[in-house]
């Protein structure tokens, strides 16, 4: 199909920060048509022969939106502007895309270049291309992360600006507990490589509240704006994502009040065994406490090298008894648990309580947190550790 007469126009999708509560940026879409009938964008780019003519018409593309995006969006506002494959296949292909983004006037520091992460896995010329189109003073962001194959090591070896999570990540999110919490993870992996996280495909209440808990950086689907020659405004979309905001304010608050009571009982039972053990008490009988509280799973006893004296006291029967899958896990006498935070933060600051950020155990493989305080029993230091069991997470509408 020649491409030639095709007419090029852009839509823009809002992109939207939950924390500045308003639009900083717009993905440039095309829309095409011949004789009056629309072309989907993929048929107008396989209507060439070979790359370069490719090349030629994402430069036409890029350049069309750039026009728009000018005389169109508020000052300050980032383009995210898709780029092909064969536009960054050679230094030469990539330098004319420089050349047309500089002589659009649009600042450089404003154009966010998307690339689709499975792409840079093909050809490392995408790569290169990528790092000159930073040295050049632009933005890149790795698209549809998490669909397929993703490799963090990519992303790293890129050190993109932004990344942007494919729409499926979310789906998932929303229907499976256990996704929805690999989404908060890996938004906090990106974030430690130094980039910001984009959330693709928020399409409904469900999808909102879930982007919200995975504390990504901005949001885009349909839920917040369609595409659109002129796309809604800050006012309507605010409006829409603040109501979801203040239902997940609510729930954020019952939760905290509800764990600040179960934390403030596991820490009063924890100091009163504690005590009864610096006097003198029996591990069995001072443990008490802390093991008629609903929430804790075991307590257990550590040297001041980490390694656990004796086996654990639990509350209930553990899973690793009940589910042979876990049972070569469940005796942890003589373990060496060194290397945790709540033995090392314990042992630094002796009488100090110190309580863990929620992990998996290793013991039964369900979430808890740990409560740990260093204590000396008979003159000889001890770490005495109590694992609380943490909610598991559930639907947004649950």
């Amino acid at each position: 199909m020649p491409t030639a007469d095709l007419n090029l126009h852009s839509h823009f999708q809002p992109i939207y920060s939950l924390a500045h509560r308003r639009t900083v940026g717009f993905e440039a879409l095309l829309r095409a048509e011949q004789d009056g009938n629309p072309v989907p964008p993929q048929q107008a780019y396989l209507g060439h022969d070979n790359q370069q003519e490719r090349h030629e018409f994402d430069i036409r593309v890029s350049s069309a939106h750039l026009a728009r995006f000018a005389g169109f969006a508020p000052p300050q506002n980032w383009l995210f502007l898709n780029v092909d494959a064969s536009t960054l296949s050679t230094p030469a292909r990539t330098q004319a895309l420089i050349s047309a983004l500089q002589q659009s006037g649009v600042p450089a520091a404003c154009v966010v270049l998307e690339i689709l992460e499975h792409a840079l896995e093909a050809d490392q010329g995408l790569i290169e291309g990528s790092r000159m189109l930073r040295a050049a003073g632009f933005l890149i962001a790795i698209d549809d992360f998490g669909a397929g194959h993703s490799n963090l090591d990519r992303v790293c070896l890129l050190e993109p600006d932004l990344v942007k999570f494919d729409r499926n990540l979310l789906r998932s999110a929303v229907t499976q507990p256990r996704t929805r919490n690999l989404l908060t993870k890996l938004v906090h992996l990106v974030h430690e490589i130094g980039a910001l996280v984009v959330v693709e495909g928020v399409e409904t209440e469900a999808d909102v509240l879930v982007a919200l808990e995975s504390g990504c950086d901005l949001v885009q689907g349909y839920y917040v704006a369609r595409p659109a020659f002129d796309p809604d405004k800050d006012e309507t979309i605010t409006r829409r994502i603040d109501t979801r905001w203040d239902e997940l304010m609510v729930r954020e608050l019952m939760k905290r009040k509800l764990t600040r009571r179960q934390i403030e009982l596991a820490r009063q039972a924890f100091v009163q065994s504690a005590i009864a053990l610096m006097q003198g008490t029996a591990f069995t009988d001072a443990a008490k406490p802390m093991l008629t509280l609903p929430d804790v799973i075991r307590c257990f006893l550590l040297d001041s090298t980490g390694r656990q004296i004796g086996r654990n006291l639990n509350t209930r029967e553990a899973p690793s008894l009940a589910n042979p899958k876990f049972a070569p896990l469940a005796n942890t006498t003589g373990a060496i648990w060194s290397r945790r935070p709540y033995f090392q933060h314990a042992i630094d600051q002796p009488g100090v309580l110190y309580m863990s950020e929620p992990y998996l155990s290793m013991t039964d493989t369900r979430s808890c947190i740990t409560l740990s305080m260093a204590i000396e029993i008979d003159e000889v230091l001890h770490v005495l550790c109590a694992d609380v069991l943490v909610a598991r997470q559930t639907g947004p509408r649950d």
